[in-house]
């Protein structure tokens, strides 16, 4: 009988390296800005979870900015948590972006120009 278990498909350890990548990256943004504890848990939280969530798909959504890679290299383990790392950096600025520009279509003060 096959044994297959999709918590651990899904959390698996290749998943906990892109989140720790990815906090990483939330903690170096943290840092580099010098924020409120408070606000650098948000930051590291939100770094994790983004990275978790985009998982193999990092390098292919950051193309436009690493540009072409090897064939074969973005399968790779070390692209990957780096792609993950960049992910976790610019989850928080990306994130809060979208979520002005979704906020600002329903003001009924904005002008747009």
């Amino acid at each position: 009988m096959n044994n297959f278990n999709l918590f651990s498909e899904v959390f698996n350890e290749r998943g906990a390296l892109l989140a720790i990548f990815g906090a990483m990256g939330g903690a170096v943004r943290s840092a580099a800005l010098k924020t409120t504890w408070r606000e650098g848990v948000r930051v590291v939280f939100i770094g994790s979870a983004s990275s978790f969530g985009v998982g193999a798909l990092a390098p292919y959504l950051l193309k436009p900015w690493i540009g072409d890679l090897p064939d074969g290299m973005a399968g790779a383990l070390g692209t990957l948590c780096a792609a993950a790392f960049l992910v976790g950096l610019l989850a928080v600025t990306i994130i809060e972006r979208f979520l002005d520009q979704s906020g600002e279509a329903g003001r009924p003060d904005r002008v747009d120009q």
